[in-house]
């Protein structure tokens, strides 16, 4: 009889995965058929229905410069999919009584600035905060992409800040600043080091066991995917790694990890209960309107049902991770190829799935930037005026700005010479980094100073130091 009940639960696993058609997994394998081209990176796709793993398949390499094949226990650096997890660090330490949500983050930063209105964990957890992005704050003070970053460097441009882009809880915009706090404040609660902390109470209980917390991008970890970036002449590059922040990014994590964790919003397992209903406490606004934002994770709606999903974005990783929890239903993708179309892909997956044809989503990114429409300003003849040099206590860096000919250019010392274009009175906008620079005036009409604003750095204030170069 044992040998019998031995050989029922044997074949269990095969009678699940009749949840997925054979039509079905031919249309999913099509979808990335172009991932399994000769010498091209490509990814691993999984499905989660009810509590079975329906479809998990990879495709194309893992390293191309050493012909290894992505598996489907390869790791992916999964960026912000990364801000679940550590808002989860935060809940489970809030319901053990050891922090509140509601705490101000100068209780543990007494070194940080005093903004007029506190800032709460909340406030960083749903995005709500005001903080500027630091990967703004750095390039605007002459960082390039490929300079390495670290909890630390990101701290000490926290110290420097004086002001905020809102007053928090005002509106919501995407701050990966917050996140790197919200990893840190763990540190100071429990007095361990962050991933390992991850790894003893939300990796391993939860059974993800195949995930971690990295920020030292020189450690050689087996079976993790190199990512790639792809040039214009077709051409792939290695997209190194040189952002070390945690708790905005950089857990890394494979398919099947990832769909034991989604399930969780829908059929949590015993004891999480309360947990990954927290999660998905929506933001709310000074004014009582709410932000489409919770814990971590967007909640919305798509083919006609709510869906809780979060995309990931660094280097040439990148990941997308959905639930469906009314249709018991996870779909991840992850890919080490930046030009990958992943989130598409997977509403392309839940789509076939669910037969239905798949639709627009909407950006979740976007910077916010509205365009001025029938406006039309004619720049001054003599923009001398606007020559001289800034300087920005906040970022401790400087542009020089001149006049060249009958245009106004911008210099510094690592970005490089810019030309910045006048597109209103004493409003000009320059290329990356730099985007929309408003001129200050002092009461006697001289520009005195200027304003740079970026999608996620607003208002960011430079005095004028020196009237010009000559």
């Amino acid at each position: 009889m044992a040998k019998g009940i031995k050989m029922i639960l044997a074949v269990l696993p095969i009678l699940c995965l009749g949840q997925i058609t054979d039509e079905q997994k031919v249309r999913i394998d099509s979808l990335f058929q172009k991932w399994d081209l000769e010498n091209y990176p490509g990814g691993v796709v999984g499905v989660m229905q009810s509590d079975t793993i329906s479809y998990l398949n990879a495709f194309g390499n893992a390293s191309l410069e050493y012909d290894v094949p992505n598996t489907t226990k390869t790791m992916f650096n999964i960026g912000s999919v990364s801000k679940q997890f550590t808002a989860m660090g935060i809940v489970v330490l809030h319901q053990q009584g050891l922090l509140s949500i509601n705490a101000r983050v100068e209780k543990y930063f007494p070194d940080f600035p005093i903004f007029q209105n506190p800032i709460t964990l909340k406030h960083l957890l749903q995005h709500t905060s005001g903080l500027r992005d630091f990967h703004e704050l750095l390039a605007l003070a002459g960082w390039r992409g490929d300079d390495y970053r670290t909890d630390q460097d990101i701290l000490k441009f926290m110290k420097k800040q004086s002001n905020l882009n809102f007053h928090p809880g005002e509106r919501f915009m995407y701050s990966n600043t917050g996140y790197v706090l919200l990893a840190k404040i763990i540190e100071k609660v429990t007095h361990e080091d962050f991933g390992k902390w991850m790894k003893n109470n939300i990796f391993d209980p939860l059974g993800l066991h195949s995930t971690y917390v990295e920020e030292n991008y020189q450690r050689i970890v087996p079976q993790n995917a190199t990512s790639y970036y792809h040039s214009h002449d077709k051409i792939f590059e290695m997209a190194q790694g040189y952002w070390a922040y945690t708790g905005a990014g950089n857990v890394h994590s494979t398919a099947r990890d990832l769909l034991i964790w989604s399930k969780n919003y829908y059929s949590p397992k015993n004891g999480w209960e309360a947990s990954f209903q927290m999660l998905q406490t929506l933001g709310e606004f000074n004014d009582g309107g709410t932000s489409d934002y919770a814990f971590g994770i967007y909640i919305d709606e798509l083919f006609g049902t709510k869906r809780i999903q979060h995309a990931g974005v660094v280097g040439g990783y990148r990941a997308f991770l959905c639930t469906y929890p009314k249709k018991a239903l996870s779909v991840v993708v992850l890919t080490n190829f930046s030009n990958a179309p992943f989130g598409e892909m997977a509403d392309d997956v839940v789509g076939i799935l669910l037969t239905k044809p798949r639709q627009k989503a909407q950006n979740r990114l976007s910077s916010n930037h509205t365009k001025k429409q029938g406006i039309s300003y004619r720049c001054p003849v003599d923009m001398t005026e606007y020559s001289g040099t800034f300087y920005s206590t906040e970022i401790d860096t400087w542009y020089t700005f001149y006049v060249e000919g009958n245009t106004l250019k911008c210099s510094h010392a690592r970005h490089g010479e810019f030309i910045v274009e006048c597109v209103a009175q004493d409003e000009f906008r320059g290329s990356w980094p730099l985007g929309t620079v408003k001129m200050s005036r002092n009461p006697k009409g001289e520009v005195d100073g200027l304003y740079i604003s970026t999608g996620r750095v607003k208002n960011l204030w430079f005095k004028k130091i020196k009237s010009s170069i000559n």
